[in-house]
C-alpha cells in the first residue's frame, strides 16, 4: 500500500503540473499532494493533515491568512470543493488511474468545530471501481476533451519570437513591458497617424482625387481590421483569459494558435502562446476557439471546422472539457 499510494500521488502530482489552473482548489491539492509525497519518499507512514488556515497561509500568504475571518476561513475550502474538483481530474484523465487500479481522494475528520476542533484535510486512495470508468466514458461520448498544446511547439512570428521566450513571458518583467508597449505603442501611433493623415487631406482649397479616395477606404479598412481583430481581442484577454491569437503573433504556416493568460505555481501572472486540441465527437473534425456570437451568448466557443454553426461547444480553460451547446 506504501509504494502504491507513491504510484497514485506521483500520477496526480504529474497532472497537476500539467493542467495548470487558476483555482482555489488545484492550489490547496497541490501543496497536500507535494507534502504527501515528500513524506512517503522519506518513508513516513502517517498522513499529512493540514487545517485551513495552513493551506491559506501557503496558498495566500500567513498576512491572508492571519485577517481573513475563522467563518469565511470555513467558507474559503472545503472537502466538498477538494473532491470535486479532483473527479474532475480522474474523469479527465482516468486511463492514468485505471491502469493502477486506484484514484487519490481527500479525506477529513469528524468534528463539529469549535475552538481547538479544527477540521483537517489530507490525501488517501481508493480504489477504482469499473462502474465508474464505464459511465466517464459514456459521458465523454457527449464531451470534447481539450489538450494543450506545448508552447514550444508552435513557431511564433519573428518579430514575437524576440519577446515570448518559449512561447511565454511573465507579465511583471521587461519583456511583459515591452509587450505593453508594443500593444499601446501601435495603437497611440496609428491613432496618430490617421490624424495627420486627415489634416494633410482636408488642407484648404484641396480636391478630393480617386487616389485620395482610395487611400481613405483603405485607411478605414485596415483600422477596422486592426481594432476588430488585433488590439480588442488582447485588451479582452486579462477578462477572457484566453484568446484566439492574431496571425501577427505566429508564423505564415502555422493555421491558429491561443493566447492563454494563468498563474504558475508561484502566483506569477504568464502569458502563453498555445493551442487548445479537441475532436469533435460527431464527425471527429478539429474543434476551434471562436468567437460566440451570433447564435451564442458566451462570448467564447469552440467550433468544428466542417460545421462550425452545429457543431458547437462550450470550452472551459480549468476542466477542459466542453458541453455540446448546438
Amino acid at each position: 500500500m506504501f509504494e502504491l499510494k507513491l504510484k497514485v500521488f506521483n500520477a496526480l502530482f504529474e497532472i497537476l503540473k500539467e493542467d495548470l489552473a487558476q483555482n482555489r482548489a488545484y492550489d490547496c491539492l497541490k501543496v497536500i499532494c507535494s507534502a504527501s509525497i515528500n513524506a512517503l519518499e522519506d518513508q513516513i507512514e502517517e498522513q499529512i493533515v493540514y487545517s485551513r488556515y495552513q493551506l491559506k497561509a501557503i496558498v495566500d500568504g500567513k498576512l491572508s491568512a492571519d485577517r481573513m475571518d475563522s467563518k469565511d476561513l470555513g467558507k474559503w475550502i472545503t472537502d466538498k470543493k477538494l473532491n470535486e474538483y479532483l473527479d474532475r481530474v480522474i474523469q479527465k484523465h482516468s486511463k492514468r488511474f485505471l491502469e493502477i487500479g486506484y484514484v487519490p481522494v481527500i479525506k477529513t475528520n469528524e468534528t463539529v468545530g469549535g475552538k481547538g476542533n479544527e477540521r483537517l484535510f489530507w490525501l488517501d486512495i481508493k480504489q477504482k471501481e469499473n462502474n465508474v470508468i464505464e459511465n466517464d466514458l459514456d459521458e465523454g461520448e457527449e464531451l470534447v476533451i481539450y489538450d494543450r498544446v506545448d508552447p514550444a511547439e508552435i513557431k511564433i512570428s519573428w518579430f514575437y519570437k524576440l519577446i515570448f521566450r518559449d512561447g511565454e513571458i511573465k507579465n511583471k518583467s521587461i519583456r511583459g513591458l515591452v509587450m505593453l508597449a508594443v500593444i499601446f505603442g501601435s495603437f497611440i501611433g496609428w491613432a496618430l497617424y490617421i490624424c495627420t493623415f486627415s489634416l494633410v487631406l482636408v488642407r484648404a482649397g484641396q480636391n478630393f482625387t480617386s487616389f485620395d479616395l482610395f487611400l481613405i477606404f483603405c485607411l478605414i479598412g485596415f483600422s477596422y481590421l486592426s481594432l476588430k481583430y488585433w488590439f480588442i481581442p488582447i485588451w479582452n484577454l486579462p477578462e477572457h483569459r484566453v484568446i484566439k491569437a492574431p496571425m501577427t503573433f505566429i508564423a505564415l504556416h502555422e493555421d491558429h494558435a491561443d493566447i492563454e493568460m494563468y498563474r504558475d505555481k508561484d502566483r506569477n501572472q504568464l502569458t502563453r502562446i498555445t493551442r487548445f486540441k479537441g475532436v469533435c465527437p460527431v464527425c471527429s473534425a478539429d474543434v476551434v476557439l471562436r468567437e460566440g456570437r451570433p447564435d451564442q451568448k458566451v462570448p467564447l466557443v469552440r467550433r468544428c471546422v466542417e460545421s462550425p454553426f452545429a457543431h458547437v461547444y462550450s470550452f472551459d480553460r480549468v476542466i477542459m472539457k466542453g458541453k455540446k451547446l448546438s
